[in-house]
């Protein structure tokens, strides 16, 4: 559990008192009621839409649409509001880049304002998502338990949309903890999620991302996923699991999917200092060093994650974002970060080399085969690509692994994004030759290695 991350969730509004809804409803105030008065003022409905190209009598035609609908709980009075991956970044083929904008709206009892809402950052493999409200709060942050606290059989229940109906209550029972459910994800694809709650309240398409709740109306979990083949049975990621990824991951300007920042920050006992430098990156480059503290940011006064994350995660590539920063000499200075395209983190920042994908022909017996292989289109300058001698219009055609197979570690790589993987893996093969390339009739391997933080901890680790 990320440590980290608990005063951003801990720091919740009082809950309002009973003593007058009791006096107003008498007997009619079930728990459910009061749950609902309690937690539902930190619930939203999340509406998102898109431009997607669709083919019309002659040409394809632009239409503006709406791409999904879905839940959303305030995790922090600023604005800041965790969802699911798949309800802020849905699938759509033909969506046109840029296009995608999302409100947000309490519900009717609680006031009924409608906001714009901007996606500061996005974990897949969890499927969950951080998002900014566009307006000034305070808002209502939600109460949270830790779900290691929870108890089989215990009454839980659901705020959310489901199909477009905002602020809809229902319960039920926690069922099953450490639950392990294979879902499909937004693009068609399957995920596995682990370690899930269980519950047979009713968890419909529009409840998603919404809020699991205990009796106390404290969030327990983020409902995620449902069998359609069963009846009754949802499936809710557990609250500390949650504040994991928002600690590790969410509120980590450098996974950020809007830009690459190159740094990453914690909080120690004089604030929130940078931790890491990637030597390539913005950060670095604009004369930020490690041990440097965060004063300002915008003009903003920062001394948490949660500020950096609701001030930097709005920005995008291009822009230049002015810190102020306190160095270890005491010595205030102002830094402009100039942010940069969040894929050349991988290509600029890990690898030293930008590819796309590509197919060559080789003869095996009598026959053609054809191997799905990626193409150099660049190899930057100064980077570990460069002095191990890589050209543009090399091929890579595997990187090994310390798994055992048949090729004795080799996995051949067919796209960019899976050369990422396995490289960001656990069992790429630090040591030793771990590229395999082709140059016109040449074959060639070689050993690439890296000065990406994450990559050159594990080195020195390993």
């Amino acid at each position: 559990m990320s440590l980290l991350i608990a005063p951003l969730l801990l720091a919740a509004a009082q809950l309002p008192g009973d003593e007058d809804l009791v006096a107003r409803f008498g007997d009619r105030l079930t728990v459910e009621a009061r749950v609902y008065q309690m937690a539902g003022p930190s619930v939203v409905s999340i509406d998102v839409f898109g431009t997607v190209s669709r083919f019309g009598l002659f040409q394809q035609q632009p239409v503006r649409t709406q791409l999904g609908q879905g839940t959303g709980v305030v995790i922090d009075p600023s604005g800041l509001v965790i969802t699911n991956a798949h309800v802020a970044a849905p699938f759509e083929p033909g969506l046109e880049a840029g296009s995608v904008e999302m409100e947000i709206a309490f519900g009717g009892d609680f006031g009924g304002a409608r906001f714009k809402a901007t996606v500061l950052n996005i974990d897949r493999e969890w499927d969950l998502a951080l998002l900014r409200i566009e307006a000034e709060g305070p808002f209502r942050a939600i109460p949270i338990e830790d779900s290691g606290e929870l108890l089989i059989g215990e009454k839980v229940i659901t705020i959310g949309t489901p199909y477009g109906n905002d602020h809809s209550i229902t319960s039920g029972i926690l069922s099953g903890m450490r639950r392990d459910v294979a879902v499909r994800t937004a693009d068609g694809g399957r995920a596995n999620l682990s370690g899930l709650i269980q519950t047979d309240a009713a968890i419909n398409p529009g409840n998603s991302g919404g809020p699991l709740l205990n009796a106390y109306g404290q969030l327990i979990g983020i409902n995620s996923a449902t069998l359609m083949a069963a009846d009754g049975i949802g499936y809710a990621i557990p609250v500390d699991r949650v504040r994991e990824i928002l600690g590790e991951r969410l509120l980590d300007a450098d996974r950020s999917t809007r830009f690459w920042a190159g740094m990453r920050v914690k909080e120690n006992g004089r604030g929130l200092v940078v931790s890491e430098l990637h030597p390539r990156g913005p950060a670095a480059l604009a004369g930020l060093q490690r041990g440097d503290r965060l004063l300002r940011i915008d003009g903003a006064v920062i001394g948490s994650l949660q500020d950096y994350a609701a001030r930097l995660l709005g920005h995008a590539a291009g822009e230049e974002v002015p810190l102020v920063v306190l160095d270890q000499a005491g010595e205030e200075r102002q830094v402009e970060l100039g942010l940069l395209p969040p894929e050349l983190r991988e290509t600029l920042g890990l690898l030293g080399f930008d590819a796309r994908p590509d197919r060559i022909t080789y003869r095996r017996g009598w026959q053609n085969r054809v191997m799905q292989v990626v193409r150099l289109t660049r190899v930057y300058r100064d980077t570990t690509a460069e002095r191990l001698g890589l050209r543009v219009g090399d091929i890579v055609v595997a990187v090994r692994t310390t798994a055992a197979n048949a090729d004795d570690g080799w996995v051949p790589v067919r796209t960019m994004a899976e050369l990422v993987s396995l490289v960001r893996g656990p069992d790429f093969k630090l040591d030793g030759d771990n590229i395999w390339v082709l140059r016109d009739e040449e074959s060639f391997k070689g050993r690439l290695v890296f000065d990406d933080p994450d990559l050159a901890k594990r080195y020195r680790e390993g």
